[in-house]
């Protein structure tokens, strides 16, 4: 019996030291293969949600109030929630409902702010929910409003004065209309859009309803945000691959003014001929910068380029033994 219980006992520490071992060879092989990246960016601060079952996918930051926002779907498919992550560290989070009470259980893959308006990508367009609300840390908020985006949104960004919407091509999974598709001056093929609208205070959920202008974008964005300089990075990921940043010159950007037609997931026809359209393409790619797998959206800040990354959710896991747990803040030079 004796014996018995000390084969088990070496088994069984054979069998940690084992899982130890592949464990650290996969941190080390991470540390290895992205040391071009670790050696430039550093942890900013922890990521929210990793032990709540919270998938990250979107973010934001309110310069007036010092808080990051991030969104994201929960794993067990109950209401997504945004967080707010202050100064010093502490969150609080928000669950999202619908209009009618019901949870809000979207992807909700972008967030951005214009006022009390908080705007996360929805199924046809941004939802639309109270700023007021999650900033007070609120258990719930109802959404308020939609508006149509003319695509699947995947992230959303303020710029400027206008919002940018932008959709997510995938070959077999995450396809795109037909009118999304468009071949870029560089002759390449893009498969996804963003539209662009002017913020106003005076129109409904703050967004002029009709699109300014429409910008092609390569497969697999994430996220996006523009630095001091007026570059355009990209953030685009998919699964276990190394995620890119791709940065674009926009003094090089080529634009013509082509017909934008076609019709919504909710089957609302639009046409709308002669929008301009700007292509993000080889012909302005300034630089492409590597980084760790499932990038999300950015936010530049001080000349940093700040990162939310799923890898270290629930759903995925792996992301808690390398550095998924910590949103990491790339310094972009030019």
């Amino acid at each position: 019996m004796k014996k018995s219980l000390k084969i088990i006992g070496i088994v069984l520490l054979a069998l940690v030291l084992l899982i130890g071992l592949v464990l650290l060879v996969f941190k080390l092989v991470d540390r290895i293969r992205y040391r071009a990246f670790y050696s430039t960016a550093e942890a900013a601060f922890a990521m929210p949600g990793v032990r709540d079952g919270f998938v990250q996918q979107g973010f934001d930051y309110i310069p007036e109030k010092n808080v990051f926002l991030a969104t994201g779907y929960m794993n067990d498919g109950s209401a997504s929630r945004v967080y707010v992550i202050r100064a010093d560290g502490s969150t609080t989070y928000t669950a999202l409902k619908r209009a009618d009470g019901r949870d809000y259980t979207g992807h909700t893959g972008g967030i951005a702010h214009f006022g009390d308006d908080l705007y996360i990508t929805g199924s046809d367009g941004l939802d639309v929910f109270s700023c007021t609300d999650v900033l007070a840390g609120e258990p719930t908020t109802a959404c308020k409003g939609t508006v149509l985006t003319y695509n699947d949104p995947a992230y959303c960004y303020i710029y400027n004065g206008h919002i940018l919407v932008g959709s997510f091509y995938r070959p077999g999974n995450y396809e795109t209309p037909a009118y999304e598709h468009i071949t870029t001056p560089a002759g390449e093929t893009h498969r996804s859009i963003m539209t662009v609208f002017r913020l106003d205070t005076g129109a409904e959920n703050g967004i002029f309803p009709v699109p300014l202008a429409v910008i092609s974008t390569p497969d697999q964005v994430q996220g996006m945000c523009i630095t001091e300089e007026g570059h355009v990075v990209l953030s685009t990921s998919y699964g276990m691959a190394p995620s890119k940043l791709l940065v674009y010159d926009r003094v090089r950007v080529v634009s013509a003014s082509l017909a934008f037609a076609g019709i919504t997931e909710d089957g609302v026809p639009f046409d709308f001929a002669t929008l301009p359209v700007y292509y993000l393409d080889g012909s302005c790619l300034a630089r492409e910068i590597v980084a760790p797998p499932m990038a999300e959206e950015l936010v530049y800040l001080d000349g940093k380029i700040h990162i939310m990354n799923e890898s270290a959710s629930d759903k995925y896991i792996f992301g808690k033994i390398t550095t998924g747990r910590k949103v990491y803040a790339y310094p972009y030079t030019p």
